[in-house]
């Protein structure tokens, strides 16, 4: 349960945090149909998966491992991208695209319309791929005017914990650090990044929080902001 206190606004992770389903790049994975879904005809099926794998064998330990800023677009991390047409590689990359992002329940969505009446909104966001897909589901799903900030890590060259990430979204909101809830999942990239720029947050992996992010929101509510 989180402490009573009053927050103007509320910055939030989204894969992991408010969408469920993302990162979807595991070997029964159908990127081919994907990719044709998009307009793909050139890449076949063997050709398609070696190129994704094998930039995210590039990407992944670096994500891990090395420095949130800078840190490489995707298209940057793809192998020998100089032999694909420049289409190809745009749909490759928004092939990625639609396997990395989410889906946030409509239980969530409706929370979120809730707290959008009383609260400032934003998002916080590691994405590797464009940003065009997830803005777009965003807008599909009622959510396009909901938040007063979207920061989507793949526009701006580096990953959380980067504290201009949380800095660029407060700026944006208007927002001062400690009346600010930032509500994620990942102990090192939101809660530390947000903590390290004064914000307050809360832990969807907490014990406390048994039942994630729809408890946290649900417990914004009950609190009255």
């Amino acid at each position: 349960m989180l402490a009573p206190g009053h927050f103007d606004a509320i910055l939030f992770d989204l894969n992991g945090t408010l969408a469920e389903g993302y990162d979807r790049f595991g070997p029964d994975e159908d990127y081919h149909g994907t990719y044709r879904g998009l307009g793909g005809r050139d890449l076949s099926p063997v050709a398609l998966r070696d190129w994704i794998e094998r930039t995210l064998a590039r990407l992944l330990p670096r994500y891990r491992d090395g420095p949130a800023d800078p840190f490489p677009a995707l298209r940057d991390c793809v192998p020998e991208a100089d032999r694909l047409p420049a289409s190809e590689l745009e749909l490759l990359l928004e092939t990625m695209a639609a396997h990395e992002c989410g889906q946030i329940p409509p239980d969530r969505i409706a929370l979120l319309h809730a707290l959008s009446g009383h609260h400032r909104l934003g998002l916080v966001s590691d994405l590797w791929a464009p940003a065009g897909q997830c803005r777009d589901y965003l807008t599909n799903v009622g959510l396009g005017d909901v938040f007063g900030s979207l920061v989507f890590s793949c526009e701006h060259g580096a990953v959380k914990p980067a504290r201009r990430l949380f800095e660029l979204a407060l700026a944006e909101l208007d927002a001062d650090p400690a009346r600010t809830l930032f509500v994620g999942d990942d102990l090192r990239r939101d809660i530390g990044g947000a903590a390290a720029c004064g914000l307050r947050t809360a832990w969807i992996g907490d014990p406390a929080v048994a039942n994630g992010a729809g408890r946290v929101l649900r417990d914004v509510l009950e609190l009255g902001g």
